[in-house]
């Protein structure tokens, strides 16, 4: 296997799960975004097969190394003072663009709550892109193993939970959940310590959801492309037993 355009390291090959089902293309860049230099034997498979793919991963490769490149020998900005004073002109771009930046980060600070949470858990699903691809239920054991800890039970048969973790969120673990329903695969954070007053509807990053108040905390339901879930977030609302105490 060749070095991958970081720095000369092999890429990280993680072999097919249990269950992995053939990747798509919608899947292969989820995944090659997610980590250009990491690699799957499913994705690999979908790679041989489809050039636009091996194509996007070359050119996000070569960008992640450019970037890592320019990261590791910066420009000497002292000297290029001392020699060239700049333009007025681009001394009013900076300025300008250090008012952009400080009106955006302004911006992002003020936003509601629920807007600030929908956008964490819509990068949360997007770092762990392999949970869309799980095709087989997951263990007894395996949905124990997500809940421990978060004070939850569910009212539902493990033959519809086809990926199931426990996840750093916001300073505590939560259960991180794939369903299959009549829609297909939808993703269902748990999420005992944060509270919305009203159902928050979000579309993002080619995602729908919603997250909806529960008896205790919240829970957040995403599906890929667009279509109703508020079904599924009922559902889930009647389905999920909050236990005493506070985990």
């Amino acid at each position: 296997m060749r070095p991958d355009a970081r720095g000369g390291r092999r890429p990280r090959r993680r072999g097919r799960r249990p269950g992995e089902h053939a990747v798509n293309c919608e899947d292969a860049r989820l995944l090659i975004g997610a980590d250009p230099g990491g690699t799957t034997t499913a994705l690999e498979e979908h790679l041989r097969g489809c050039a636009a793919c091996a194509g996007f991963r070359r050119e996000t490769r070569a960008l992640d190394g450019d970037i890592r490149r320019a990261l590791e020998h910066p420009p000497d900005l002292a000297r290029s003072r001392a020699a060239v004073r700049p333009p007025a002109w681009r001394q009013w771009a900076l300025a300008a663009s250090v008012a952009l930046a400080a009106f955006i980060a302004l911006t992002v600070w003020l936003l509601p709550p629920s807007d600030t949470l929908a956008r964490e858990v819509v990068a949360h699903v997007q770092s762990e892109p392999e949970s869309w691809l799980a095709t087989e239920h997951v263990t007894a054991a395996g949905i124990e193993h997500a809940l421990r800890g978060a004070g939850v039970q569910l009212a539902i048969t493990s033959e519809r939970i086809r990926y199931a973790q426990s996840c750093w969120f916001r300073g505590h673990y939560v259960p991180h959940l794939v369903l299959e329903t009549a829609r297909g695969q939808v993703t269902v954070l748990l999420l005992r310590h944060e509270h919305v007053s009203a159902r928050r509807a979000f579309h993002e990053a080619g995602m729908s959801g919603v997250i909806v108040p529960a008896e205790r905390g919240s829970i957040a339901v995403l599906a890929r492309g667009g279509g109703d879930i508020d079904d599924i977030a009922r559902a889930m609302q009647r389905d999920v037993r909050w236990l005493p105490g506070n985990p």
